[in-house]
């Protein structure tokens, strides 16, 4: 009844106790969640075995693959969403009934979330590209330069409170994207701080597994680049010939193994979402009461 008590969604918590709350959440229910998300792990895997192939041997092709990469990220994130969505409604994350499952209606939530950020993403980016033209032709270089950084930064912290809207989009059914955007976007700015250090500290505990489980791509990626380099200069090709299935098998490995480091990023931002929930009705509470 304790550990109940301790891994509840609804509860104001401090941003250290998120972290620990979602991260003990993924490892304790770890078997389930890899039950239910092994197959789109896989795939997802597989499409960073094709880029990062395509990186070393074939670099022009790269932007082939990122438009299947929005979907394939959308399909694997769509499992964690929809293992808390079942813990939002029932408090435990159970065994899924199969050993492959595949929640729709999370997925397209999921995906839609995606798109809508990438929209709002490009939108930025152009208008922050178009400012910066103008910049330069006004200031000098490097002031023009140090003011697109500064506008950048500020761009990204108006950003972050939608984090908290994104989970709050995903895990709550009936509810518009933009129309929870802009009906609860001034609820995380309000906790602005508190997101910050979540999403950092989560970010950063993750970019270390990611780097570290990276160097042997890493590798393979700078031996690919100086021997393509030095073949578009007329140098033998210094690979060898089994090098492609050395690369996909290498990437394939990682692509598995970092599935599973990025679905860990989402587990303490539900229980920052269900913080800020918790404040709110808490906050809701005592207005009334003191009427």
């Amino acid at each position: 009844m304790e550990k109940d008590k301790e891994d509840i969604l609804l509860k104001d918590r401090s941003s250290r106790a998120c972290i620990s709350a979602g991260y003990r959440l993924y490892m304790s229910n770890f078997k389930r969640i890899f039950r239910a998300s092994w197959l789109a792990a896989i795939v997802f895997a597989a499409l960073v075995s094709v880029g990062g192939t395509m990186m070393i041997l074939r670099p022009q092709l790269m932007l082939i693959a990122l438009p299947v990469t929005m979907i394939i990220d959308a399909l694997f994130l769509s499992y964690g969403f929809s293992v808390l969505k079942q813990h939002q409604e029932t408090g435990t994350i159970g065994w899924t009934a199969h050993w492959y499952s595949f929640d729709t209606h999370i997925f397209v939530r999921t995906l839609k979330a995606w798109l809508s950020m990438l929209a709002i993403d490009i939108v930025i980016g152009c208008l922050i590209g178009m400012g910066g033209i103008l910049l330069v032709g006004y200031l000098s270089l490097y002031t023009a330069i140090g003011t697109i950084a500064l506008i950048y930064l500020l761009v990204l912290a108006l950003i972050l409170p939608m984090t908290y809207t994104n989970m709050r989009y995903v895990l709550t059914d009936g509810t518009g994207y933009w129309s929870n955007l802009f009906g609860h976007y001034g609820k995380g700015m309000r906790r602005w701080g508190f997101i910050f250090l979540v999403v950092f500290m989560t970010t950063l505990i993750g970019l270390v597994c990611y780097i570290f489980t990276s160097f042997p791509a890493i590798i393979l990626s700078l031996a690919g680049n100086e021997a393509n380099m030095g073949f578009q200069y007329g140098d033998p090709y210094n690979m060898p010939s089994y090098i492609g299935w050395l690369s996909a098998l290498v990437f394939l490995l990682i692509g598995f193994i970092q599935a599973y480091i990025i679905l860990s990023f989402l587990f303490p931002l539900y229980y920052m979402y269900g913080s800020i929930e918790a404040h709110e009705q808490e906050k809701n509470k005592f207005n009334k009461e003191a009427l």
